[in-house]
């Protein structure tokens, strides 16, 4: 193929791939118009057939959903003041509460069909609390419609609506493990409330962990054009199968710089089938805080390797507590699968029911161990907050670093591991430790590493240590409880 072959093929791509293009229309040669008969151009009428084909096939069961939610409340300033006391004429205010009300759309995918019930899949974030629902379908029909249930962890939403003798078909699900960088796929929705809308892109990446608040995805990113109105949307490839629900944008002005990101639609589809069949969505529980760490506390640690999820708290009575596991281990392995990180793990902990045993390897300081552990269940994000009064041992530590050495003035005579948070109501704030201090031994046990710390505390095993801290400048010994962890 010459250059001009090879340009032609490459403007052709072009357009087939881009969002809005604008034409303009020159004679053609009798050399031309053979060139466009070529190879290149019937490859890319193919894929523009295909997603002629999808479109036609996906946008009938794409619905735009609107939301509407009514609270009473008393308006208030900042501090508590009612600025409209002050700003208003008050003959025309009412001292009584006020009434608001909040609209929202959004959109919806088909998803199953139940008789004349009709289960549309979005996100949480667009119903929210909302009292009433309706959906525009896409022959312009509004129908009233209900929550099913929802899963905050995941920001998915169950709602349905009733349709008597509805030709309506559900979009085929696909499966998002066999995603690749470079698909083709193409984004439905409702961007700033112009319905039926269909954009074009590719999937730019796989297993972004970046979701807006707990959310536990591992979300699709992708260069498809996602505005405001698009949550809840579908993705879908380009045999026409759902594989992700758009969720959200990464954007400094509000509008889409192909920067999106969808759920993966086996993610949603797990908690799909449990709103379906319960109305509600069940996460296994470990009862453990997890996370990540950088290389200094690598060393501090003795884990060079730097891969798994380590064990920062227990919670007291948790199936972790109860199946033995500790302050300091590593989790490497779940179920015969590598852990690779905590986000990794929280998300396959999730999965498993309430019951359901979960086989762990760890890591203890350079000795492999095995742990089997029932799954207990999670409460909502509210309740497992609650739960920190009984986190072990209540702190979290962080290693010595010289630039924390010189800011505290600590002598380069006294080692330890430095304290960054107590949480409260725990043990470690029973005995009145504190963020800031340098704890230099346990239980008269010196401690100069990471390592060393976890280590006494998996020994002792005690709820109220004794611990020796270096604070403003002279060691203090804080042995006896100063109250109750629970009070």
């Amino acid at each position: 193929m010459n250059l001009r072959n090879q340009l032609i093929a490459a403007a052709l791509i072009a357009l087939a791939v881009s969002g809005t293009v604008y034409f303009r229309s020159y004679p053609l040669t009798a050399h031309a118009q053979e060139t466009l008969t070529d190879q290149p151009l019937a490859s890319v009428l193919e894929v523009q057939e295909a997603f002629r084909r999808v479109s036609a096939a996906v946008l009938p069961s794409i619905v735009e959903i609107s939301v509407r939610s009514e609270n009473i409340t008393q308006e208030t300033g900042e501090n508590g003041i009612p600025w409209s006391e002050f700003f208003s004429d008050p003959a025309e205010e009412s001292s009584g509460p006020r009434f608001f009300r909040s609209e929202g759309l959004g959109s919806g995918v088909l998803i199953e069909k139940k008789d004349n019930w009709h289960y549309v899949v979005t996100n949480a974030h667009v119903i929210g609390e909302a009292q009433h629902i309706s959906v525009e379908l896409f022959d312009g029909q509004h129908i009233e419609a209900e929550t099913v249930g929802r899963d905050v962890r995941k920001d998915i939403a169950l709602v349905r609506f009733q349709l008597p003798n509805s030709n309506l078909q559900p979009v085929p699900i696909g499966n998002s493990d066999k995603l690749y960088v470079g698909d083709w796929v193409l984004a439905f929705g409702s961007p700033y409330g112009y319905e039926q809308s269909v954009s074009s892109g590719i999937v730019s990446a796989l297993g972004r962990r970046s979701g807006p608040g707990n959310n536990i995805n591992d979300f699709i990113q992708t260069d498809t054009a996602i505005n405001q109105g698009n949550s809840g949307g579908a993705l879908v490839n380009v045999r026409g199968e759902i594989i992700g629900i758009n969720t959200f944008i990464t954007t400094p002005n509000r509008g889409s710089i192909g920067l999106g990101f969808a759920i993966p639609i086996n993610n949603v589809m797990s908690s799909v089938r449990q709103l379906l069949n319960t109305g509600e969505v069940r996460y296994g529980w470990l009862g453990v805080s997890l996370g990540t760490f950088g290389p200094e506390a690598a060393e501090s640690l003795g884990y060079p390797e730097r891969t798994g999820a380590m064990v920062y708290q227990v919670f007291k009575g948790s199936p972790a507590d109860k199946a033995g596991l500790l302050p300091g281990d590593l989790v490497t392995v779940l179920d015969d699968k590598p852990v690779t990180d905590s986000d990794g793990l929280i998300y396959r902990i999730g999965e498993k029911q309430p019951g359901q045993k979960a086989r762990l390897t760890v890591n203890r300081f350079g000795r492999e161990k095995r742990i089997s552990v029932i799954m207990g269940k999670r409460t909502d994000e509210e309740s497992v907050k609650t739960l920190h009064n009984r986190a072990f041992p209540g702190f979290l530590a962080a290693p010595l670093l010289e630039d924390v050495r010189e800011a505290m003035k600590i002598p380069e005579t006294v080692t330890g591991v430095a304290v960054a948070e107590v949480y409260p109501r725990t043990a470690a704030h029973a005995v009145d430790l504190r963020a800031g201090d340098l704890i230099t031994a346990v239980n008269g046990h010196s401690i100069a590493s990471l390592r060393d710390l976890y280590t006494e505390l998996a020994r002792i095993r005690k709820d109220f240590p004794s611990y020796s801290v270096w604070r403003n400048g002279k060691m203090v010994n804080l042995a006896e409880r100063k109250g109750n962890a629970n009070d």
